[in-house]
């Protein structure tokens, strides 16, 4: 393999690596306003005196939570197991449901 060879082959696998990451950003920074939002009305709800709707809310904000991290983790084609990263994901929702007891 010549030298040009090996660094186009390089340049792609660094041009694939920058698409993977902002593809990731882009699906994260939509979908986290899913996972606010439902912790949000989950609040509004909450006001109206429907609380076990709220905490149902807020519960599928957690999921929704854990379905956009696998994303991002299957996006940049990381292992799905990072106990940090999992709890990073839930802050939104363990602070709406903190809020709702």
């Amino acid at each position: 393999m010549s030298a040009i060879a090996r660094d186009r082959a390089a340049e792609l696998a660094a041009l694939h690596k920058v698409q993977r990451r902002v593809a990731a950003i882009g699906f994260f920074a939509v979908a986290m306003h899913g996972v606010i939002g439902l912790a949000v009305v989950a609040q509004i709800i909450d006001g109206q005196g429907r609380h076990s709707d709220a905490v149902l809310l807020v519960c599928m904000s957690g999921v929704f939570a854990l379905v956009t991290y696998v994303v991002v983790r299957t996006i940049l084609r990381r292992r799905l197991w990072s106990p940090i990263w999992i709890v990073i994901s839930l802050v939104p929702t363990a602070v709406a449901l903190a809020l709702l007891i």
